[in-house]
This record gives C-alpha cells, sequence and structure tokens, in this order.
C-alpha cells in the first residue's frame, strides 16, 4: 500500500499521468458506449442524443467527444456521428461492468442510494477492487442458490445479510 496522501485532485492528476481518464471522460465513454452497443447494437451516435442523456450542453459535448477522438476512444467529426474505437469499445465495456458491479455492490450493502453512490465513487476504484468486488457478489450469489443465506467476508466478524 501506497503511504503518499493525496487530494482528490491529486489522485485524479496521478490517473491522468498514468494515461487515465478524467471521471467526465470515463462518463462520457460510458454512455456512448450505452448508446451505441448496448442500445443501439453497434449504431453511431448523435452529439444531441449524447448531451441529451447526459444532461449537458451540445457544445460540451462535442468538446469531449473530440478530445477523446484525439486519444483514440472514437471516431468523430464535427457536426459528424461518433464512432468508438477498437479501445474506446473495450474501455466502454469495462466501464459498463464495472458501474454494474458497484451498484449491485452497493445494493447487497444495503444501500439506499446506490445508483447515486455508484456514480461518486466508481471512478476511483482500481480494477482488482472491482474484481474483488465481483468475487464477493460471485460468492454470495453461490451461497444463496446453496441455500446458505448470507456472505461472510473474511476478516470481519459476522455476517453480512
Amino acid at each position: 500500500m501506497k503511504d503518499t496522501f493525496l487530494t482528490e485532485a491529486g489522485y485524479a492528476g496521478e490517473s491522468r499521468k498514468q494515461g487515465g481518464l478524467t471521471p467526465a471522460a470515463e462518463d462520457y465513454l460510458e454512455m456512448i458506449y450505452r448508446l451505441s452497443v448496448v442500445n443501439g447494437e453497434g449504431r453511431p451516435v448523435r452529439i444531441c442524443e449524447l448531451s441529451e442523456k447526459l444532461h449537458v450542453s451540445p457544445s460540451s459535448a462535442s468538446r469531449m467527444a473530440q478530445s477523446m477522438a484525439v486519444w483514440g476512444y472514437l471516431d468523430f467529426k464535427r457536426y459528424g456521428y461518433i464512432t468508438m474505437t477498437e479501445k474506446g469499445m473495450e474501455w466502454g465495456e469495462y466501464l459498463m461492468r464495472r458501474h454494474g458491479t458497484v451498484v449491485r455492490f452497493l445494493h447487497w450493502l444495503n444501500s439506499e442510494s446506490e445508483l447515486s453512490e455508484a456514480e461518486r465513487i466508481e471512478h476511483y476504484l482500481s480494477p482488482e477492487t472491482v474484481a474483488a468486488m465481483e468475487r464477493i457478489l460471485l460468492r454470495d450469489e453461490e451461497r444463496e442458490t446453496a441455500g446458505e443465506g448470507g456472505t461472510v467476508i473474511e476478516g470481519c466478524s459476522g455476517a453480512y445479510n
């Protein structure tokens, strides 16, 4: 574990230095993936549709799409359609999976506001942490299927129902 403490902005800056996307860029890419692949079977996405779904101005959506095209996540020409590159598809798929995992995990913890909490925290989780959450959820599902009830997490006293 790293002993250096940073502010939230400091951690975000470290992520960008390592090639990571900003939380805002992740939100855009996740929504583009959702519109294109999940809801649209690979169809192109229009800026007006993206801006409407994210509740941002079309000019903001256009600027972000242009930046993500430069970074290699999208193909986008001004006033045109957005399509995802292979890199964008891979990241979009991961972002959707991460989002679903965090929402399910918070639901598992009996959070009353799992969606809004997931939107705030998902950007700061490492792929290793997301994988650990998935393992916990899978173990819990297996225990439920076997009729064993709640999950016991090693190192914690008691079961979480």
